[in-house]
């Protein structure tokens, strides 16, 4: 391979919008495939190329993002996205259950980790606001992040319904229950902004 063989397979992943850590990981493999086909089956360049497309074709179709975002990227960047996402979410369920079982020993003790998550919080808002880790219209984006949105339907729909059916909203909100979901999606906002200023993809661009 000469360097413009290397430039257009640089152009071609650069067109599936790749994040940088998995464009890298990508293009090692991609160049790598396409320098076996040349030297073992004696193909030009554009021959092993297309070839290599072929075979990573399904892993760089691009799709929809998440359920509630508009943006398109490559399977590959969404499957990785997704696993991401499923562990923001069962750190955020651990830290919710664990709450819960102190709001049962201790309400001084539940309301002091709540304090504690809270300024946790402020504390990484602070710091990537001081430090430019994170613009005000990224952070304005982190509210309204796909993960957030997908599990407060999920939450608030059931309760929308029984709404409907004539349960007072009002009586949910004061509940142990209402202030674990809060505990929940703060744990979610405070991976998602810890993700941005370690510049590790959360979907936010």
């Amino acid at each position: 391979m000469n360097k413009e063989n290397f430039k257009e397979v640089e152009i071609y992943l650069k067109s599936r919008n790749l994040s940088p850590s998995v464009f890298a990981e990508v293009y090692d493999h991609f160049v790598m495939q396409v320098s076996d086909l040349m030297a073992h089956h004696k193909i030009s360049f554009q021959e092993a190329f297309i070839q290599t497309a072929i075979n990573w074709q399904n892993d760089l179709k691009m799709v929809k993002a998440d359920w509630f975002s508009l943006k398109r990227i490559a399977k590959i960047e969404k499957d990785i996205l997704q696993q991401r996402f499923r562990k923001i979410m069962l750190i955020s369920f651990s830290a919710s259950v664990f709450a819960w079982i102190v709001s049962t020993i201790s309400e001084d003790i539940y309301f002091g980790s709540v304090i504690l998550i809270f300024a946790v919080y402020f504390g990484f808002s602070l710091y990537a606001f001081i430090f430019r880790k994170i613009k005000f219209s990224e952070y304005r984006q982190k509210s309204f992040h796909p993960l957030l949105l997908r599990n407060i339907l999920i939450i608030f729909l059931p309760l929308l319904a029984g709404y409907l059916f004539g349960y007072n909203l009002w009586d949910f909100l004061d509940t142990k229950f209402s202030k674990l979901i809060l505990i929940y999606c703060m744990m979610i906002h405070i991976q998602l902004l810890y993700f941005h200023t370690k510049k590790i993809n959360i979907l936010l661009s």
